[in-house]
């Protein structure tokens, strides 16, 4: 008797599927449910009001793009196990549980000069003993500790489903369609040479899409003067409140908030 895999509906990709049992008690864990609310674009969406979308949808739909572009590798010869592909799904999926309230914009302001990736891995750890040692591997694949290299460049690299997935994910809810990318043709065009993730020649122009809508997108959203300006204003806010004392500078304060909802672009 085969056991029914669970099947979620995406916006961006359709019908998505949960391929392992050990993938959907991660997904059900209490702490990654509570990438539900943590927004992905942070405050953006205080000027693209439709950009409300979590880290949760994103890492769902990295675990998808992880599926396709293990099994386009499979199809050109490049052996990956069930283990291994588990294990990339895994880091994949968990790549961002180390997020904080409003993501990026507090990234360094809760806890002092440690970053996201540090406490994904923490997290990582602590999921692994509850598991009976389920994660070793992924967390060897996060870690790029693993001998297939290419399945930590799939994780965390130039071109790797992260970002795929995140310039599709946040062009569709923000409106901006300057950073729609052909995320399919690159994942079909994948190849290992030399244990490191390269592209096929003829694939080189979805390279420069894929380059120019990164850069528009940080121009247009992730780097958006309103957006860095709430962001600032968030930041100070929580550093007065963790040092009261602090000597404010200018003639900033904590009042401005009420006029952040009015910002436009």
């Amino acid at each position: 008797m085969t056991t029914r895999k669970k099947i979620l509906n995406d916006p961006i990709y359709g019908f998505i599927t949960v391929p392992h049992p050990t993938v959907l008690r991660l997904i059900d864990h209490p702490w990654f449910q509570r990438l539900r609310y943590i927004k992905q674009l942070g405050l953006s969406h205080l000027v693209y009001p439709g950009a409300l979308h979590t880290r949760f949808h994103h890492a769902l739909g990295a675990m998808h793009l992880m599926g396709q572009a293990i099994e386009v590798l499979r199809s050109k010869g490049h052996p990956v196990s069930e283990e291994e592909a588990l294990g990339a799904t895994i880091a994949i999926l968990l790549h961002d549980v180390g997020h904080g309230p409003f993501s990026h914009a507090l990234e360094h302001s809760l806890v002092d000069g440690i970053g996201h990736e540090e406490l994904s891995a923490v997290v990582m750890d602590r999921l692994n003993e509850q598991l009976d040692g389920a994660l070793t591997l992924g967390i060897r694949i996060f870690r790029d500790q693993h001998p297939q290299r290419a399945l930590h460049q799939l994780v965390s690299s130039q071109l790797d489903v992260d970002r795929m997935d995140y310039l599709n994910r946040d062009s569709f809810y923000t409106g901006v369609s300057e950073g729609v990318i052909g995320g399919d043709r690159i994942i079909k065009m994948l190849e290992v040479v030399a244990d490191r993730l390269v592209v096929e020649e003829k694939a080189i122009y979805s390279i420069e899409k894929f380059l120019v809508a990164r850069r528009l997108m940080y121009w247009q959203v992730y780097l958006h003067k309103t957006v860095v300006a709430a962001e600032s204003m968030l930041v100070e806010a929580l550093r007065w409140a963790k040092h009261p004392g602090i000597e404010r500078h200018g003639s900033i304060r904590i009042s401005c908030f009420a006029t952040v909802p009015s910002l436009t672009a």
